[in-house]
């Protein structure tokens, strides 16, 4: 019954996708790297900063302390011309658990490949239906990503129609040719990131994501044992998704994410059960060690 109530709070005060400052991301750059005006790259920040935060990305406005947390690291590499820049990016989010002290993390993901054009000043514009430059667009589709993410934590199936925005998003910028957005040779880019959310084959991964955080975690306080349940019953998921696809960009978030969070929710299960979840995951992300090894020592 809480955890009733907390939804019907959270749908009230903050949720469908298309006009509302939701966001409280703190945004970097690091610029370490190359030469160039610093006062630029503090420009091209505190912009970032203002275009995520200030902008309506949703239907309804949040109180302060909804808000999602979130950061955006732009790591500058390389400055080809005065507006002419690569580089990569990290992109990170989490969400509170009910009637906890610690929070979730939902996203955490590296473009390792990241080139956009920015001039001093210039102001960042974004229109779904209208692409002018590839540093705007890219971090629009990572606020998507997030909002859908969040939402579909919240409420099953709650991020769709910020999904959608991500795909028609990817879609719109095909004709720029721009890196990253490819429709084919990268299954992990921010195409095929649109494509595995909208796709109804893989509907269950985000019915699980719901599962795991709203009947998962958030229930642990009050019934550990039945919200771990909750919580483990997403390998089989996970498993599933990478017996078919073993490149599933959903099986890359979901580690990059969840990984470590898992070893914490093991804790108390059965040995049988423990050791039938640590080789499941060892399958699936034999290049994981630090968070494996993290998971092996927890439940010896």
């Amino acid at each position: 019954m809480k955890n009733a109530v907390f939804t019907v709070i959270f749908l009230l005060g903050a949720f469908v996708c298309t006009k509302a400052q939701e966001l409280n991301a703190t945004v970097s750059v690091n610029s370490s790297k190359v030469q160039g005006s610093r006062q630029l790259f503090n420009t091209l920040e505190e912009q970032l900063r203002t275009f995520i935060n200030d902008r309506k990305w949703s239907d309804v406005d949040f109180r302060v302390n909804e808000k999602i947390n979130c950061s955006f690291t732009l790591i500058i590499n390389e400055m080809s011309s005065p507006a002419s820049f690569k580089g990569e990016l990290q992109v990170q989010s989490r969400r509170p658990v009910f009637n906890a002290t610690y929070t979730t993390p939902l996203l955490n993901f590296r473009e390792p490949s990241f080139s956009f054009n920015y001039i001093e000043n210039q102001p960042l514009e974004f229109n779904l239906n209208n692409i002018s430059d590839n540093l705007s667009a890219t971090i629009a589709f990572y606020v998507y990503l997030v909002l859908g993410l969040h939402s579909d934590s919240m409420l099953p199936l709650g991020g769709s129609t910020c999904f959608r925005q991500m795909q028609t998003l990817a879609g719109n910028v095909q004709p720029n040719g721009w890196s990253g957005w490819e429709t084919f040779g990268n299954e992990r880019n921010k195409y095929a990131i649109a494509v595995a959310f909208n796709d109804p084959a893989f509907e269950a991964y985000r019915r699980m994501w719901y599962d795991y955080h709203r009947l998962g975690l958030d229930e642990m306080a009050e019934n550990r044992e039945e919200g771990r349940e909750k919580v483990v019953t997403s390998l089989p998921v996970i498993s599933s998704i990478y017996a078919r696809r073993p490149n599933s960009v959903l099986v890359m978030l979901f580690g990059n994410a969840k990984l470590d969070e898992l070893a914490d929710a093991f804790t108390g299960m059965p040995e049988q059960e423990k050791r039938v979840a640590y080789e499941t995951l060892r399958n699936i992300y034999p290049t994981q060690t630090a968070a494996l090894e993290r998971l092996q020592r927890i439940n010896r």
